[in-house]
């Protein structure tokens, strides 16, 4: 990795100031651990239900930079090693369950969704910890599974086994981006028009800055994984195939938007690779695609426009980036608070302007920043992003986000930012971000035999209330993580309180 990133990934925000120091050797190996849940719920309710550990063969992701520096993602997966309550790893993402819940379909039917996320595999015992991030902004703890490296049922079978294609390799998994490029509608017959599409989705890359100037960065390998039949489904014109990954257009019935609900489908394929992004390209000549944020790519290899969806999608999907656009029908809108900063670094309600990127407007540059010619090259806050036409706020009147023309300034900083993190030099973190808890965790949740009370301080007490708050038994504590045997309890919801906090935890059998 070049220097000049390492002094890039100092501006993008001031809160970035706490190294990180996790050993990958003390905790991991050279393995990925992936845990597969599905979520489930409505617009206003969800659970967790769990369904497996699977052992992968490669870890792909940076083994230094084991704590996400940047803080994005509406969800993120935490790993916190059992026998002394340390937090080794974390990591943000998006998923398709949260912004189906912005749509009218959530508030009359539950669905559930295909969720699994991917973490260098443990050692030891650890706590797999998901959260989500609520509308106020911050993240909550929602569900956690001990993983214990000797269980019988962690398993190593692989459901799909392909060979690969590599179209670009330019060095070692854990120093470079490596982007798993997997076919969605190519047959056996097709795979030579794969591997061509594979080509050329690197010269698109090769050709947009800022990844042509970091493309010695990247590694692309194409899975090759065929199809029964061509192309994908368009439900709005009775189209329906048989694909690998089962994608379709439509999703919340917007016409351009692809996507796929089997995420496990997704996550098997790409497992005949190291990766850390997963870009699903669609034998289609449609318009279309989708992005989300640590978790899949897509667009059609086939479309006039496709070049700028590829690289669209995927700065959704690598750094995070918000759409610039104003679309006030999206149901997406819903996801914004505008009394907080969005977690995206390339919009802002101006709630918090100095994390964003105040740094970069020029002085004499009003905020909000009139949209006329005398602004029309320099960065400001521009009305009109994150589909809001008012209130939400871009840095640039043009931007890849929104109308396809180049990244903007903090678009092209964000994205040399996240490069950065995939090397082998340490990059600062969010302070916030290394904490477990302010006050104390309770794991696993839900629970069934025991809870894990996970404390900062020795030779305490903890109360266990039912939802009416009468206690039901009082715990000693006296160490870091305390084992506690709820096996007399009946299933339903209970709360720890400790020095005036609360956890909830869900007992079942």
């Amino acid at each position: 990795m070049k220097n000049t990133l390492l002094l890039l990934t100092a501006l993008l925000s001031s809160v970035f100031v706490v190294a990180q120091s996790i050993s990958y050797e003390q905790y991991f190996e050279d393995h990925t651990l992936r845990m597969d849940v599905y979520q489930c719920g409505t617009r206003d309710t969800s659970h967790y239900v769990f369904d497996r550990f699977i052992i992968e063969p490669w870890f792909g992701g940076s083994k230094v930079n084991l704590i996400d520096p940047y803080d994005l993602g509406t969800n993120r997966v935490k790993v916190v090693d059992a026998a002394t309550n340390a937090v080794i790893y974390l990591h943000g993402y998006n998923t398709l369950f949260r912004e189906w819940q912005t749509t009218d379909e959530a508030s009359r039917m539950e669905r559930c969704y295909e969720e699994s996320v991917s973490v260098p595999k443990p050692l030891h015992k650890a706590y797999i910890v998901l959260e989500i991030r609520n509308f106020n902004g911050d993240f909550e703890e929602v569900f956690s599974k001990l993983y214990e490296p000797d269980e019988i049922f962690n398993t190593t079978e692989q459901r799909y086994i392909f060979p690969h294609y590599d179209a670009l390799v330019n060095g070692s998994p854990d120093t470079k981006v490596d982007i798993a490029i997997l076919p969605e509608g190519y047959t056996a017959e097709e795979m030579d028009k794969f591997k061509s599409d594979c080509d050329h989705l690197v010269q698109v890359f090769s050709h947009n800055e800022p990844f042509a100037s970091h493309i010695s960065d990247f590694n692309f390998r194409g899975v090759l994984a065929p199809s029964e039949e061509s192309g994908t489904d368009v439900p709005a014109n009775q189209e329906w195939v048989r694909t690998i990954l089962n994608s379709h257009f439509s999703t919340f019935y917007i016409d351009r938007y692809c996507t796929t609900r089997n995420y496990f489908s997704v996550k098997d394929v790409a497992a005949n690779v190291p990766y850390d992004q997963i870009y699903i390209l669609v034998n289609s000549t449609r318009y279309g695609g989708s992005g989300l944020f640590n978790f899949y790519s897509i667009s059609t290899a086939g479309n006039m426009s496709s070049e700028s969806v590829i690289i669209h999608e995927f700065g959704h999907a690598f750094a995070g980036l918000a759409d610039e656009y104003v679309e006030p029908s999206n149901p997406l809108i819903n996801l914004y608070n505008l009394n907080v900063e969005p977690w995206e670094p390339n919009i802002t309600s101006l709630v918090n302007f100095d994390t964003k990127w105040s740094d970069l407007v020029a002085t004499g540059t009003p905020i909000p920043t009139p949209n006329n010619a005398q602004y029309a090259n320099v960065v400001g806050a521009f009305e009109g992003g994150g589909y809001f036409a008012t209130g939400m706020y871009r840095p640039q009147v043009h931007c890849m986000m929104r109308d396809y023309a180049p990244f903007c300034a903090v678009c092209n900083r964000t994205i040399e930012t996240v490069i950065a993190a995939h090397g082998d030099s340490l990059i600062s973190s969010n302070a916030e971000n290394q904490v477990v808890h302010a006050h104390f965790n309770v794991y696993p949740n839900p629970a069934t035999d025991y809870i894990d009370i996970c404390v900062h301080e020795n030779d305490t007490q903890a109360n266990i209330l039912d939802v009416n708050g009468v206690v039901l038994m009082t715990v000693k504590l006296s160490g870091n993580v305390n084992r506690v045997d709820i096996s007399t309890l009946s299933d339903g919801i209970y709360f720890v309180s400790l020095n005036g906090g609360k956890a909830k935890f869900v007992k079942h059998k």
